[in-house]
């Protein structure tokens, strides 16, 4: 399900759900790529993305769970988010198992796939979310709804960060 055919209160719940556990995907691929960098810098950087793909993680799979989410497998994720989540899992995954060295360099063979990331976790994919929420939500009165729509706008100016960030390392490793 793609987020144009995300309909309802129980669907948004799991739609969430799943969007935490795509960040954790997220995260542990900046880990990983970080932890074999030979670029201090860059390094820095992108364990600060991972930092807060982690945090993203966290919030959205705790929001969910509060709403009344339950664990959603993978398989089931797809189905929910769109075939684009499982491709980011599986790029997500690739990362992460890989164990060689990466010069500053090389990272340049990856950087549009992490600059593509970022987008997707933009300002329209939580825009939506929250429109999404506000909707919903309007009708389960005992839910504070503005506390939920706050914590998704600093996850989107997270995100817009994390891909200012992408671009200034990718600007810096193309003047090497």
């Amino acid at each position: 399900m793609s987020l144009d055919r995300l309909r309802g209160f129980e669907e948004l719940k799991r739609f969430l759900y799943c969007c935490g556990l795509l960040e954790d995907y997220v995260h542990n691929a900046y880990r990983s790529l970080a932890s074999r960098l030979d670029d201090g810098l860059i390094k820095i950087l992108l364990n600060y993305i991972a930092d807060d793909s982690k945090k993203h993680s966290n919030i959205l799979i705790q929001i969910s769970k509060e709403l009344g989410a339950t664990d959603i497998d993978l398989k089931e994720c797809g189905k929910i988010i769109g075939s684009i989540a499982l491709q980011i899992i599986e790029d997500a995954e690739k990362i992460s198992s890989e164990r060689g060295k990466v010069t500053s360099k090389n990272l340049t063979l990856i950087f549009d796939e992490l600059v593509n990331l970022e987008k997707y976790f933009g300002e329209e994919y939580f825009t939506y979310i929250q429109l999404k929420l506000s909707l919903d939500l309007a009708e389960y009165k005992t839910v504070d709804l503005g506390f939920i729509k706050e914590v998704l706008e600093y996850i989107i100016e997270d995100e817009r960060r994390h891909e200012r960030i992408l671009r200034h390392i990718k600007d810096q490793i193309s003047n090497l």
